[in-house]
């Protein structure tokens, strides 16, 4: 048994549940602090993740008071063992820090065990996404024979058309849509307007027409009235979808389906990609996409300039060039 163990044997199961008990306070301390669910979610992921580490590879019992700096270093080399990309781990990091952090404000701690735990060295990787064939491909897997069918094609055109969160996504009502855009409740509780296009306009109205239909005739079959939620979509029971697991695997069942490149992953969170690399190609200025992301910070959309080729950037300058438009 490790000494570690031996110290503590005597006070088993004490520190372990104040360590559970004070990841509890700090996730609290998030929802307080308006960070949605999702967010907390991953937060509280990236501490068990540790958690589970030490439990196995340390000691049984977990005392937050013998966690030190050996402890994580060892945590990140069986990361870095596994093969997980810097950046993961580097998020995974920063959420520990930030418990810690919590911690020291509470004066639960004096010092945190990560103090002198640098991030690993990110390797910047080029950014690549869908093309418009492998999207239209994509849209073209689906369509309008079937509710299901149709919900899965509109999903998929909204998430190519708007570049919003699938978390955004799955909380539309149909009174946040309008023939010219759509109330976005994103992060943080942040309303924001998202412009449509006549295109998808028409697919939507489309679809809600067949939704109505296909719920109308459900209902009556058993002539019980089933009041449907709210949501602009929803799932086989006419119910809100309340997670985004079922629209990720239908993105990627859809991929395979339309031959979509392998070194592209299928996921809600691509179309965001191809979005913004779409409106930037098209003239869209970085201020504007950054607004209708919902970005906080300019640089978090700045990272997609690098995907513009020098061709683009020249065509770009020529567009826009002043003494062009003296004339």
């Amino acid at each position: 048994m490790p000494l570690l163990c031996l110290i503590t044997k005597h006070r088993e199961g004490i520190f372990l549940m104040q360590f559970e008990q004070l990841v509890k306070e700090y996730l609290l301390e998030l929802k307080l602090g308006n960070y949605s669910k999702r967010t907390m979610e991953t937060y509280e992921q990236h501490i068990e993740k540790f958690i589970d580490f030490y439990r196995k590879e340390i000691c049984k019992e977990m005392d937050i008071y013998a966690v030190n700096k050996i402890h994580y270093k060892l945590f990140i080399s069986q990361l870095l063992d596994n093969s997980l990309r810097a950046t993961y781990i580097n998020a995974i990091l920063k959420s520990n820090k930030a418990f810690y952090s919590y911690l020291i404000r509470e004066q639960v701690l004096k010092t945190s065990p990560m103090d002198s735990i640098k991030l690993l060295k990110e390797t910047k990787q080029a950014l690549t996404t869908f093309n418009d064939d492998e999207v239209k491909a994509m849209l073209n897997v689906w369509n309008f024979n079937t509710y299901l069918n149709a919900r899965n094609k509109c999903i998929i055109a909204v998430l190519a058309d708007t570049g919003i969160r699938i978390s955004e996504l799955i909380n539309i009502k149909d009174s946040d849509l309008t023939d010219q855009y759509i109330r976005v409740l994103g992060k943080g509780d942040k309303w924001r307007v998202v412009p449509i296009s006549n295109e998808l306009n028409y697919l939507l109205t489309k679809y809600k027409r067949l939704r109505d239909n296909h719920f109308n005739k459900i209902r009556n079959r058993n002539g019980k009235v089933r009041e449907l939620d709210s949501e602009l979509f929803l799932g086989k029971t006419g119910r809100s979808m309340k997670t985004i697991t079922n629209i990720e695997v239908m993105i990627t069942q859809t991929g395979l389906q339309a031959n979509v490149r392998a070194s592209v992953r299928c996921s809600p969170h691509q179309f965001r990609h191809y979005w913004t690399c779409k409106s930037l190609e098209l003239g869209q200025d970085i201020f504007t996409i950054s607004k209708l992301l919902g970005h906080t910070n300019l640089s978090t959309t700045q990272i997609y300039l690098q995907k513009l080729t020098n061709e683009q950037l020249i065509s770009k300058a020529v567009k826009f060039s002043p003494l062009k438009h003296l004339s």
